[in-house]
């Protein structure tokens, strides 16, 4: 005989969509990462390499942009 499984019965009030959950996460951290990725990206310039340098530099963009898309 098959199993059956159910879900857990919660109210509904504390049932989430996964996009809820998303906008509500904490942007702990982005900061911290957005300037770690721009002193990397100074690093390799001062070092001569202009393409990991270029590298960093748009990940340190990607940061400032997901902190401002979420901001919004």
């Amino acid at each position: 005989m098959p199993r059956s499984y159910s879900t857990p019965s919660f109210p509904r009030s504390r049932r989430t969509s996964q996009p809820a959950r998303a906008e509500q996460a904490p942007l702990q951290g982005v900061w911290q990462r957005y300037e770690r990725a721009l002193k990397l990206g100074d690093a390799e310039a001062l070092a001569g390499n202009r393409i990991e340098a270029e590298r960093y530099y748009q990940l340190a963009e990607h940061y400032l942009r997901s902190v401002n898309g979420r901001a919004a």
